[in-house]
């Protein structure tokens, strides 16, 4: 037997030896019987084996009497078998109630189910009723608001929704996912029917353009109706809905105007407002008008929860539409306009103020506006005075015309013997204190001074020659008529790539002698007794474009001063007149910003019609700066005369790119008396001349005379130096290349007839070549050198002027190269070695 058994049925027989029931015992031990009799059996044989071990003991202790031991012993026999047979019946009986015990188990099962079932039944027809007293709800809803009791139906709908939220038996049902869909449609019945009851209160036909307002009708009042919306949460959409409505029906109609400018106008009822279908002429005092009308009407008419919500929603759209269809507009570019803008600025301040006065917020943009009316009025003439320079270009026709330029200046006696010389170039000698290098350097591009000489008199020198030490003497610099560009002016057009241009203008004509004051202050010196005042004429060609800027400009200044005068002083904009003053420096910037590319793609030869325009225009502004006495435009001169130069100046470099890239053909000159390179040589040199023929024959219309001699005479000088380069590189000449090079010398040479000034009188001119081309005497001379014995050039060394044009170096060269080795040239090299520069007369 297991241990466990063991102490369950050693405590059993503890619970018969303490008197308690047998079947007690075993079911207070929940011990089955069949183990307790198994139990019961070895304690028998347990007790024969204490008897036999008595018996066997008392034997063998005669003195010990054990026959009560004995008959004790038998009693607890007898005892025991009671016991024991008390224990089997107590087994057979238990072995016995099992299958009652499964009875009453299926009995208790039954009666559990079926109380479950009356529970649930009980349920069901609870949850029926809730669903039946949920439908009849429903029912009777949908009867109040067809008999048209709004209010009942509304109540009804918030007791089946409270209901419907409760916690139910069939909340997570079918039933109630139904039952939710027939209510949100109830509550769409209702909505609807509310929404149609406000519409018909408040009415509102885009189609005919009216707005009604009905307080009461047969279904109640709007005060009912919007009680009713609000406690379905439907006012704030239908409100939106409203005022939407009204602004799309009624302001946009009068207040966004055709592109002709009309508007629609309004017309009031007793109980609503109405747009008429007719057109008439708008502006803002009628806009303003109509406008108040329609808000003073809504505020009396609109019940107070839809007035809430109007200022948030109208007034913004209004003012926004007021300032950019109306306001905007009106700001005038003129004066002529200002006594009505500023009757416009009092209507605008007179809405505002009524607006808020109702405590409606939103006009304060309105108000701003007004204060800001002098920064918005200058805004708009800077912005209408760059649109006009675009306008004014976009709508030139290119026509032309000529105009005079006129300098007086004081002309000493000893000098009109050197007007008498027929040369043209009257400022030729403006930069004598010029080196012979520099003057080669800056000859490449320097424009002409478009000044002329009135009855054709020539005054080419001036006498500026024996002014020349004494300038050098004291240190005095001849000025630079560049001048600066402004710097804020270059930085706001984006005039940086004058940085990169100004090395060019350097190299190409940093000394610029165009500028009428520059004449007068170099030459206002040549005083003497008995000098004379002389006039100086010149005609040049510029296009309809600078008259446009000056018309544009003149406009800003003149409105400046006149702004000040009766009427326009007592305008709130007076105070802005003075910031008219900035704008022709805009005007100008608009125009170096815009012309360069304007004349490049609509006039011939566009860089010299708009030197010339630049010029011009620039002289005109001076006069009109001195003449109002606009100190702040001098630096806007100065760079608009630069911006005119620079032109001048790409002109030429693309000019002179051309004639050196033609030369190009000619590959240095080597082997010329040679074919084919005889045939190059004489096409690129003929290429090169033809060019400078076609661009003095383009400029002649455009440049004025002295311009046009020295431009060509910068290309004609571009033209020797390369050529003088080339010939100069030769190592060796032969007898054939010489006469060859000779030849196309010569061709060239024949350019002079382009620097010719015209007959006075019977007197044939005599051609004024090396007074506008620098290197021409140079150029001379090297033709002398090539065709010229060695005898020859060493007189030319000796007793002439060669070494006033070449170096000692150059000229042994050319010897070199020109004569073969022998006792006579070393000795002539020697000679002129030996001999001074320029000693010769």
């Amino acid at each position: 037997m297991p241990p466990s058994e063991r102490e369950t049925c050693q405590a059993v027989l503890g619970f018969v030896l303490d008197g308690i029931y047998p079947e007690e015992a075993l079911v207070a031990a929940e011990f089955p019987a069949s183990a307790l009799a198994k139990e019961l059996e070895l304690i028998s044989q347990a007790r024969e084996q204490v008897e036999n071990e008595i018996s066997s003991l008392s034997r063998e202790n005669q003195s010990f009497d054990a026959d009560d031991w004995i008959v004790q012993a038998k009693k607890l026999h007898d005892d025991i078998e009671k016991s024991r047979q008390t224990a089997r019946e107590i087994v057979a009986q238990h072995e016995q109630t099992g299958p009652l015990r499964s009875q009453v188990e299926d009995a208790t099962a039954k009666v559990s189910l079926m109380e479950t079932e009356i529970t649930f039944n009980q349920a069901v027809a609870d949850t029926l009723e809730d669903v039946q007293r949920l439908c009849d709800q429903l029912d009777d809803g949908r009867q109040a608001l067809d008999a048209g009791d709004m209010g009942r139906a509304i109540e009804l709908l918030d007791s089946t929704q409270s209901a419907m939220g409760e916690d139910t038996f069939f909340t997570n049902t079918n039933v109630m996912s139904i039952f939710s869909l027939e209510t949100a449609r109830f509550r769409e019945e209702v909505e609807n029917k509310l929404i149609s009851r406000w519409n018909e209160q408040l009415k509102v036909d885009r189609s005919s353009g009216t707005f009604e307002v009905a307080r009461d009708i047969d279904t109640g009042s709007l005060g009912e109706t919007i009680s009713f919306m609000s406690q379905l949460n439907v006012l704030e959409h239908a409100r939106k809905n409203l005022l939407k409505s009204i602004g799309s029906t009624i302001f946009d109609s009068l207040i966004l105007p055709r592109d002709d400018g009309k508007v629609r106008t309004l017309s009031t009822t007793g109980n609503g407002l109405k747009v008429t279908p007719g057109y008439s002429e708008g502006s803002v005092a009628a806009v303003l008008s109509q406008t108040m009308k329609a808000l003073a009407f809504l505020r009396e008419n609109l019940p107070s929860e839809i007035l809430s919500e109007l200022p948030e929603s109208l007034i913004p759209f209004i003012v926004s539409n007021l300032i950019v269809k109306w306001l905007g507009p009106t700001i005038p570019t003129t004066l002529d306009g200002l006594v009505e803008f500023e009757k416009t600025l009092e209507d605008i301040h007179i809405f505002a103020q009524k607006v808020q006065s109702w405590g409606w917020q939103g006009t304060e943009e309105l108000t701003s506006w007004v204060n800001q009316a002098p920064r918005l009025w200058l805004t708009r003439r800077r912005v209408d005075s760059l649109d006009s320079v675009r306008k004014a270009l976009a709508a030139s026709k290119g026509t032309t015309k000529q105009v005079e330029r006129v300098e007086k200046e004081q002309v000493s006696r000893a000098d009109e013997v050197l007007l008498e010389s027929g040369t043209d170039d009257w400022d030729a000698s403006w930069d004598d204190d010029k080196g012979e290098d520099e003057k080669e350097q800056d000859a490449l591009s320097k424009p002409a001074n478009t000044i002329g000489i009135e009855e054709e008199e020539d005054v080419s020198a001036w006498g500026l020659d024996d002014d020349e030490d004494a300038d050098e003497e004291s240190g005095k610099p001849i000025p630079d008529t560049l001048g600066t560009a402004d710097d804020a002016d270059n930085d706001a057009w984006g005039w940086g790539d004058e940085e990169v241009e100004d090395q060019d203008l350097n190299q190409h004509g940093h000394h610029l002698a165009d500028d009428p004051r520059q004449s007068k202050e170099t030459c206002g010196t040549i005083q003497s007794a008995g000098s004379r005042e002389m006039t100086l004429r010149e005609v040049y060609t510029i296009t309809d474009i600078p008259e446009s800027m000056l018309e544009i400009i003149r406009q800003q200044v003149n409105d400046s001063k006149g702004i000040m005068d009766h009427p326009y002083s007592e305008s709130r904009v007076a105070s802005s007149g003075n910031g008219l003053l900035a704008l022709p420096t805009l005007i100008l910037a608009m125009f170096k910003a815009t012309a360069s590319s304007f004349y490049s793609l609509r006039l011939a030869s566009g860089q010299m019609y708009l030197y010339n325009d630049s010029l011009y225009l620039a002289s005109q502004v001076r006069e009109l700066m001195d003449e109002h006495d606009l100190a702040r435009l001098s630096s806007d001169v100065e760079a608009l005369e630069k911006f005119g130069k620079l032109a001048y100046s790409k002109e030429m470099q693309t000019q002179s790119t051309i004639v050196t890239d033609l030369l190009d053909g000619a590959q240095g000159f080597a082997q010329c008396s040679e074919q084919p390179f005889k045939a190059e040589c004489e096409s690129a040199v003929s290429a090169a001349t033809d060019r400078i023929r076609d661009v003095y024959a383009e400029w002649k219309p455009i440049l004025s005379h002295s311009a046009l001699v020295q431009s060509i005479g910068s290309l004609l000088s571009t033209v020797i130096s390369k050529i003088v380069v080339d010939v100069e590189d030769l190592g060796d000449i032969s007898e054939d290349q010489s006469k060859q090079l000779v030849a196309l010398c010569n061709q060239v040479t024949q350019l002079e007839d382009l620097f010719t000034p015209d007959a006075v009188g019977d007197t044939d001119p005599l051609p004024v070549t090396a007074v506008y081309v620098a290197n021409w005497l140079r150029f001379q001379y090297l033709i002398n050198i090539l065709e010229s014995s060695l005898a020859d050039i060493k007189y030319l060394w000796l007793e002439g002027e060669l070494g006033l044009e070449f170096s000692t170096e150059e000229v042994v060269d050319l010897i070199e190269a020109l004569f073969a080795e022998s006792e006579h040239r070393r000795r002539a090299i020697a000679e002129i070695k030996r001999a001074p520069r320029g000693l010769g007369n």
